[in-house]
């Protein structure tokens, strides 16, 4: 069997997929998991089916640093014989046209994101990543991307809480549809505040994008990410804004990247 294997390298954890094909020219998931950060450093086995399947290319995205891209290189090539193939961003790819004027410096997973939300639909989207940290991007018409914003994520802000305060040193309750009311005590303080603080951020990101898109249909909004599932079923964004949770929306942009 012949397969791609996938990966998403965080700064936190790595994301991947392996991919087989199937019948004319479509692939299924044929396996997935998380390999810690710092799982290249080490010996442990890769997962059995990254051997078994026959790989014969590795596409990835790293956000993780050129010294993590050259110990998943040497790992890679040496256990399955694969030299692996990295996402790089481009002033164009697939009808998106990048914002920064240099491209190099826009993190690689936040351009597979939005090629992968242009993919699913060509229409105005902010496209948000819901992990360590926040990123928040905005897609325009015509397949312009307009920018973005990054804020500390969920587990970000409760670390630097945790750290730098004497009192504010509160442990996670963080629940599906929790309400976000004001906190009658510090924990409920902090565990509604910082959610509220990751959903203000994308109200305020879908405004601006709504503002220079007047003329479109109301922006579709794209969550990916650790938390991403989590924040979708809080309100407002569960009841007043069109969105989708799709986990591997960066892992989708590879193919557009290295086809």
């Amino acid at each position: 069997m012949v397969a791609i294997l996938e990966l998403d390298q965080g700064n936190t954890r790595c994301k991947w997929r392996l991919l087989v094909p199937e019948a004319e020219g479509e692939s299924r998931v044929a396996g997935r998991g998380v390999l810690a950060a710092e799982f290249w450093l080490g010996n442990d086995d890769f997962p059995s089916c990254w051997v078994e399947s026959g790989v014969n290319r590795i596409r990835i995205a790293n956000v993780a640093g050129a010294e993590r891209e050259k110990q998943m290189a040497a790992r890679l090539s040496g256990a399955l014989g694969v030299a692996p193939e990295f996402a790089r961003v481009t002033p164009h790819c697939y009808g998106v046209t990048c914002a920064y004027p240099e491209p190099q410096r826009l993190g690689v997973d936040r351009w597979l994101a939005v090629l992968a939300a242009y993919r699913r639909d060509p229409g105005p989207s902010l496209v948000v990543d819901c992990g360590s940290a926040v990123t928040l991007d905005l897609l325009g018409e015509g397949g312009a991307h307009l920018g973005g914003y990054i804020v500390p994520g969920l587990g970000l802000m409760r670390r630097s809480l945790y750290r730098d305060t004497d009192a504010v040193k509160v442990s996670p309750a963080l629940v599906p549809r929790m309400p976000l009311s004001p906190g009658r005590d510090t924990a409920a303080a902090v565990n509604r505040g910082l959610p509220l603080m990751v959903l203000g951020a994308i109200e305020r990101a879908y405004a601006e994008l709504w503002n220079v898109c007047r003329d479109s249909p109301a922006p579709h909004i794209w969550l990916t990410g650790g938390d991403s599932a989590f924040l979708s079923t809080l309100s407002p964004l569960s009841d007043r804004f069109a969105h989708c949770v799709v986990d591997d929306l960066v892992l989708e942009g590879l193919a557009l990247t290295n086809p």
